[in-house]
């Protein structure tokens, strides 16, 4: 990944955070949202600069201005791709970037949705989100036999053990406890420390979540 790709991203991580603050104190907006379980497409054993170099050569573009993509554990992800049919599509295909944690490869998610380009309010509002849809289809243009496609030798596996599914329903519950431990002390005397909420129910629309839960 060249020092230009690499900022862009520093400065996305670094920014949009803050961002999400104030929108959300404005009107309910948000510069963060969550990748969810459901979005998982498959897991590439490379480094984040090869996936790209793959997504570039199916026809993929970088995809700055969306959200920053915060999984449940409070990894944040690397990278954030677009595929449309024409520039001025109605749909694109969103995947999403997270590095793994304690060895060498990437977590790759996908969903179906509005182009912001097109339909920039519907596609914040998250209407014509698929995820499954997403999956699919990122599964079919990324995966060639046992390798990726345009990446010889790059192997991948699409972890659908039990352990990955309930992932994520164990730090949401984690995150609902620690909220409704908070509410109770908030309405205890003598008692601060009062914690952010974590997760941010958006009727008719993704959850967003907290850049605290990042660390940030």
């Amino acid at each position: 990944m060249s020092y230009t790709k690499d900022a862009v991203n520093a400065v996305r991580r670094s920014l949009l955070p803050d961002l999400h603050f104030l929108l959300r104190g404005t009107f309910g907006g948000y510069a963060i949202s969550q990748t969810t379980a459901d979005e998982y497409a498959l897991t590439a054993y490379c480094s984040e600069e090869e996936l790209e170099d793959v997504l570039e050569r199916l026809g993929f573009s970088r995809n700055p201005i969306a959200a920053l993509k915060v999984r449940m554990d409070g990894n944040t992800s690397e990278g954030s791709w677009v595929w449309r049919p024409s520039l001025f599509a109605d749909e694109q295909l969103h995947v999403v970037l997270h590095d793994l944690e304690n060895e060498p490869g990437v977590d790759v998610y996908a969903h179906w949705e509005c182009s912001w380009i097109r339909h920039p309010y519907r596609h914040y509002v998250a209407r014509g989100y698929d995820a499954e849809k997403g999956v699919a289809l990122a599964r079919q243009w990324l995966v060639d036999g046992d390798e990726l496609e345009f990446g010889p030798g790059i192997d991948y596996e699409i972890d659908d053990s039990l352990a990955r599914r309930a992932s994520e329903a164990l730090w949401l519950s984690y995150y609902r406890v620690r909220e409704a431990k908070s509410a109770v002390a908030s309405k205890l005397p003598f008692v601060d420390g009062v914690e952010r909420q974590q997760v941010v129910e958006r009727e008719g629309a993704r959850d967003s979540v907290s850049p605290t839960i990042t660390g940030k």
